[in-house]
């Protein structure tokens, strides 16, 4: 995972948006399962700043679920803060892709709260494992 925020792959987006009240926990925190959808969130935002979106990748055949998921929390975010999710492609495999993540908060979304990472499988509308279209590839790294 990456930590240093200068050593991030590019091309990258960022996705900000609030925290809502019902992503907190008991103790006023961000529940760390809200964390990975907004991975996610930032994934398709990054797809669609491409010029495509997570829904026409489909259409064009390719389904991609994830196969491994790592986070590493550093500080937690709070109910009304702004925060940045920044998402990229970190490596492209044979049959896969990862995507790698950080989460920034306050001030100004300049604060790293965690960092994870998403691998996900190349598969067809079977199931079946497939080749990284190289379109993909193409989409992700041109735009």
């Amino acid at each position: 995972m990456i930590v240093k925020p200068e050593d991030f792959p590019r091309p990258d987006s960022w996705l900000r948006f609030r925290v809502s009240y019902g992503e907190t926990d008991r103790m006023d925190y961000v529940y760390y399962g809200h964390y990975p959808h907004w991975f996610e969130k930032g994934r398709s935002h990054f797809i669609r700043e491409r010029g495509m979106s997570y829904a026409e990748v489909e259409e064009r055949g390719v389904l991609m679920p994830v196969r491994d998921l790592n986070v590493r929390y550093f500080r937690p975010a709070r109910y009304d803060e702004e925060v940045g999710v920044r998402a990229a492609v970190g490596e492209w495999g044979r049959a896969s892709v990862t995507f790698v993540y950080q989460v920034f908060g306050p001030p100004d979304c300049q604060t790293l709260l965690c960092v994870g990472m998403t691998r996900h499988a190349c598969v067809n509308h079977e199931g079946k494992l497939i080749p990284t279209p190289a379109w993909l590839k193409d989409v992700i790294e041109t735009g």
